[in-house]
């Protein structure tokens, strides 16, 4: 039996301060042990290049600033078809080229893997390279959530 490939995707731009969230948590991410099959990937600002680095892998994580309009540091646990049924609550990225276009996209070529989507309603959009404190203070409960998701994951998805 093996397990299953998990990647974590970081999305975001780091020059804009919370914008940079999903970057960010992955150098937060590296600070502490990985299981052996997780693999994380900074996505930054890409689109539909995307495509192509999440085919081969089980299972998605992406994390990302998500503009829910609600406080900040407010955190977001969701699936890609969740957004389909209450979009207007969700303005889902603030990249020029939405997740989850790539989510539909891939889906449409028959390559996106199981996902989940973690996002948090940003504090700034300044320039700046340093999250703003209130996204700070979020990072070790996305950590905890996100290794609790990785723990099912490798619990339920195993190969032969």
């Amino acid at each position: 039996m093996s397990n299953p490939r998990i990647m974590v995707l970081g999305v975001g731009n780091e020059l804009l301060s919370d914008e940079g969230l999903g970057i960010h948590f992955l150098k937060y991410l590296r600070q502490g042990d990985l299981p052996d099959n997780v693999e994380l990937l900074e996505g930054g600002t890409a689109g539909m290049e995307l495509i192509g680095l999440i085919q081969d892998t089980d299972f998605l994580i992406i994390v990302d600033a998500l503009n829910a309009n609600t406080n900040p540091g407010e955190l977001f646990r969701f699936k890609p078809q969740d957004l389909k049924i209450f979009p207007e609550m969700f303005t889902v990225s603030f990249h020029q080229v939405g997740i989850l276009d790539v989510l539909t996209t891939a889906s449409i070529l028959g390559t996106v893997p199981e996902t989940i989507i973690y996002g948090v309603q940003p504090k700034s959009l300044e320039w700046g390279l340093e999250l703003s404190p209130e996204i700070t203070a979020v990072l070790p409960r996305l950590k905890e959530y996100i290794f609790k998701d990785i723990s099912h994951i490798q619990d339920t998805l195993q190969f032969p």
